[in-house]
């Protein structure tokens, strides 16, 4: 059975994302890993203003294991999800190597091009660096606006 690894963070391109796996995953037999990556520099930075960060983890468990996986639930299809902290890129990639993944799927998110060359994007660095195919799903309004 192929594995599929999806990155979620509740944002409409990473919903696109989810339903894209749900329906591959329904035709093709697949299990759906959704993962989301909390990064470390955020976690720090809510300690330095003493943030209780155990309860912005499970705040972020409860949308992973819910809205952010419902179009899985409701397809029916196989899945699981992580919860992981640190780098993005490097998480997602570091989770769909541990799961023998036959791709990953993300959605893309409406930046400049400039943001992306300042910032580098999350999508970039996987792209750059994954050995396997990498699925990258439109948003909705990309969708409307291309057609």
């Amino acid at each position: 059975m192929d594995t599929l690894v999806v990155g979620t963070d509740g944002s409409a391109g990473a919903l696109a994302a989810t339903r894209w796996a749900a329906k591959h995953a329904q035709h093709g037999s697949a299990h759906v890993v959704a993962v989301h990556v909390v990064p470390r520099t955020a976690l720090w930075s809510l300690s330095a203003i003493q943030v209780n960060i155990d309860e912005i983890l499970g705040l972020l468990r409860t949308d992973l294991d819910g809205p952010w996986v419902a179009p899985l639930r409701k397809a029916g299809s196989d899945y699981a999800t992580q919860l992981v902290r640190g780098e993005p890129a490097i998480e997602l990639l570091r989770v769909a190597n541990r799961q023998n993944a036959s791709m990953l799927v993300l959605g893309a998110k409406g930046h400049s091009g400039l943001t992306d060359l300042i910032v580098g994007g999350t999508v970039h660095k996987v792209i750059n660096r994954s050995s396997i195919p990498v699925v990258l799903v439109p948003g909705p309004s990309r969708r409307r606006r291309s057609r």
